[in-house]
């Protein structure tokens, strides 16, 4: 015989269960009312955000003046249909439409087609074209399948593309100009990125790019938003790692080789100078193995006892430096002959046919540090078989009165010192 105190437990879970059952309806019904929107940018004229069913709502549309629509989502034009039941294909005709088809998953490469949509957008909400005769201003409609990740990306590049000033770092941070301007612009990449973002949600509560998405605006941000994108170094460097990535997940070699001594290098920053930094040198023979700018900064793991080390801090400028046995560098040039046999890992020997003592090791799965470090790829030079030496200053040689003398060797019992001639 049932306890007498069944019965209500079992009304209370069932009512328990139906005002669950009705907060996921409400919350189904609130998505899809989101997802119906057209959010418009706010301090922006004409462009609006949102997901692939807003599409259907022509008549909207066209009220608020939308002349051109942004898909980022693979869809059917003759399969879309609006509320009066006409194809995309038909009732899309008003609209001068760019479909990009990417993917909402973090490794999607955006940054490729990041130009093409901006200028999209600025050609929609300017009338100023890259090609061909202007025509009057208008609005845009930039969209995926929800109007969270993809759309919203593309709507944050094109903001940091027109508008740096809004979303460049916290003057109040900072206590002069001149350390706003020394402040890169790889380190206020994040702070940007997120303002954007931030900026979207006022109108458009649910953006939310993925973190993929979110690196590669960082990215996009870092390299002053380049209008072509295939051919700017940073991103040849990026995609190339990404193949490397991709290659190695499958236990296979690099379809292709890069070298990155044979590749321009970034004009601006310390970085660019072939003299900044360590010059590396075949302890055997002396020959030059790698400059600064080709030597990976690596953080030992043992510095993570030490909180006043710099986490990102060159492996030469780490207190545990000399517990390093190896100093990384980037693939180069002289390393051909052993990286074109295809092998996974192989040992490095120094280039000079009169040496070719071995310097180092590589392993495309890549290795860890003595300092407890990994890298992948691993490009190796052996701390015991090479020198490491500072590069002369400029200034080291200089004509009377202190300029340069560019390197042209003086006549014997020429003054040193300071002096007019």
């Amino acid at each position: 015989m049932p306890d007498e105190y069944d019965a209500p437990g079992v009304e209370g879970e069932r009512e328990q269960s139906g005002h669950e059952l009705e907060l996921e309806e409400h919350k189904r019904l609130e998505r899809s009312v989101v997802e119906m929107a057209l959010s418009r940018i706010e301090g922006v004229d004409g462009l609006f955000v949102g997901g692939l069913w807003a599409l259907r709502r022509s008549d909207s549309l066209l009220e608020r003046g939308v002349t051109h629509a942004l898909s980022l989502v693979s869809f059917d034009p003759s399969g879309l249909k609006n509320f009066k039941n006409e194809p995309f294909s038909e009732y899309g005709k008003p609209f001068k439409h760019l479909l990009i088809d990417v993917d909402d998953v973090e490794d999607e490469d955006l940054l490729i087609h990041m130009p093409q949509a901006v200028a999209f957008i600025e050609e929609a909400l300017t009338g100023q074209p890259r090609e061909g005769a202007a025509t009057k201003q208008g609005a845009i409609f930039v969209h995926c399948a929800a109007g969270k990740s993809r759309s919203v990306s593309m709507v944050v590049a094109y903001l940091l593309w027109k508008y740096p000033a809004r979303f460049g770092p916290d003057s109040s941070s900072l206590s002069t100009s001149t350390a706003l301007a020394a402040t890169s612009r790889k380190e206020t990449g994040p702070h940007a990125v997120n303002a954007a973002v931030e900026l979207i949600r006022r109108t458009r509560p649910m953006a939310e790019p993925n973190e993929g998405f979110m690196q590669q605006l960082a990215l996009w941000w870092e390299w002053k938003c380049p209008q072509d994108m295939e051919a700017h170094p940073a991103y040849q460097r990026w995609a190339y790692q990404r193949e490397v990535k991709e290659s190695v997940h499958l236990g296979m070699v690099p379809s292709r080789l890069r070298f990155e001594d044979e590749v321009a290098r970034p004009a601006d920053g310390a970085a660019a100078s072939p003299s900044a930094g360590t010059n590396l040198r075949c302890k055997k023979c002396r020959r030059t193995l790698a400059t600064g700018p080709f030597v990976l900064p690596h953080t030992p793991a043992a510095s993570t006892t030490n909180p006043s080390m710099p986490q990102h801090a060159p492996a030469q400028a780490t207190p545990t430096a000399a517990a390093c046995q190896h100093v990384f560098i980037e693939p180069l040039s002289w390393m051909r002959p052993e990286l074109e046999k295809g092998e996974m890992s192989g040992r490095l020997s120094c280039p000079n046919a009169r040496c070719g003592a071995g310097v180092g090791r590589y392993d495309w799965k890549g290795f860890r540090c003595s300092c407890g470090a990994w890298l992948t790829p691993a490009f190796s030079l052996q701390r015991a078989k090479i020198d490491e030496e500072a590069p002369r200053p400029a200034a080291a040689a200089a004509t009377p009165g202190g300029a340069p003398n560019m390197g042209i060797r003086m006549p014997p019992g020429f003054p040193r010192g300071g002096g007019n001639l």
